[in-house]
């Protein structure tokens, strides 16, 4: 994780600087910091982040406005005073929502989760994964899958041969399926891009199901089926 790109977004100095030293605690180094919306979008253009700590109050150019002007984007976390962000947040699919001020502490559980998402399946687990599902391990061959629905507390995997419930996150499950692969269109859905239907009026047709695509991934999508 040390090796995380990460860039930090706030019009605040002192908010910014509350992460810079969270993240060095952890000894992450690759830091990159802006004070406006417009400027991150340049280093946005320039080079590439693995993590953006986006705030949502700018002058110029909102966290959303930004998000929005990105085709492609890192793993986002919101770092904002107002809680009244939150569901608009997580129709962009970001990571994780900080409420200022943060302690060390809930920074360390989203960090745990940057881990998961950035971390590698295991090399046995390259062209299969073990879904436990009622009391027993099942193993899945990842060409057979169609998509992932989550379910509240649980998730749905629909593959070529059947389908299986498992206790499990969609974000957990997504972080194990190879990414050129996989996308999540939505913060219900991950979908096998190459086992796509057809797409119509915003939505994936896959498998018999139809799955919205948000949009914030509407140009991904495209991007991704040569569109």
């Amino acid at each position: 994780m040390k090796d995380l790109r990460c860039l930090i977004v706030d019009d605040e100095p002192l908010a910014i600087d509350v992460i810079v030293n969270y993240l060095q605690r952890l000894d992450i180094q690759a830091i990159t910091r802006c004070d406006n919306g417009i400027d991150a979008f340049r280093q946005l253009q320039q080079q590439e982040f693995d993590l953006l700590f986006l705030d949502i109050e700018m002058p110029q150019l909102t966290g959303f406005d930004l998000l929005k002007s990105l085709p492609r984007r890192p793993l986002v976390i919101i770092t904002t005073a107002y809680r009244d962000f939150a569901v608009e947040g997580f129709e962009w699919e970001v990571l994780d929502y900080l409420v200022k001020p943060f302690s060390f502490a809930r920074f360390l559980q989203t960090m745990e989760k940057v881990g998961r998402a950035t971390t590698p399946p295991p090399a046995d687990e390259k062209d299969h994964l073990y879904l436990k599902t009622d009391r027993q391990l099942i193993k899945v061959e990842i060409t057979s899958i169609l998509y992932v629905e989550s379910l509240k507390d649980y998730i749905r995997v629909v593959t070529t041969t059947g389908e299986y419930l498992c206790h499990q996150s969609l974000t957990d499950i997504t972080s194990r399926l190879p990414p050129e692969k996989f996308l999540r269109v939505h913060r219900s859905y991950t979908l096998a891009l190459g086992k796509i239907d057809q797409i119509k009026q915003h939505c994936a047709h896959i498998g018999g199901k139809i799955s919205p695509i948000s949009r914030a991934n509407r140009q991904e999508v495209n991007h991704r089926l040569g569109q």
